[in-house]
């Protein structure tokens, strides 16, 4: 009995483990650049698309997270809603029509700052813009 314990801990590392670097190696994309890993969708803005939202998913767990703030190209952009997803991760959104004023083609930088246990993180994904 204790060495399927040793395995299911170590399974489990392996879990949590890969939890955190699994949002960075989705489907190819970088995850970013800074603190944490980001993933923005969707990856290309087209301002007279129609859509809804534009949604940050982290590597951070929600439940850590004690303020969100986001802007795009150095513009502040209201976070209209922020839940956990099926990792319990933070997921964040912005109103497309918000951050799709702000933008400009070719390409346009959208900046979360995350509060954690009193510290400021922050991290940087570049969406294309057509």
């Amino acid at each position: 009995m204790q060495g399927r314990k040793a395995e299911l801990l170590v399974l489990a590392a392996v879990i949590v483990f890969s939890a955190g670097v699994g949002l960075s190696a989705r489907k190819g994309k970088s995850g970013g650049v800074g603190d944490f890993a980001l993933y923005v969708a969707p990856e290309v803005i087209c301002p007279q698309a129609p859509c809804n939202w534009v949604t940050i998913h982290t590597d951070v767990a929600y439940a850590s997270v004690e303020d969100v703030a986001v802007d795009v190209d150095g513009q502040a952009v209201a976070v209209a809603q922020t839940f956990a997803d099926d990792r319990g991760n933070l997921v964040a959104q912005l109103a497309f029509e918000d951050a799709a004023a702000i933008v400009d083609p070719p390409q346009a930088t959208v900046k979360l700052s995350l509060v954690v246990a009193g510290r400021t993180l922050v991290a940087a994904y570049t969406v294309q813009v057509r």
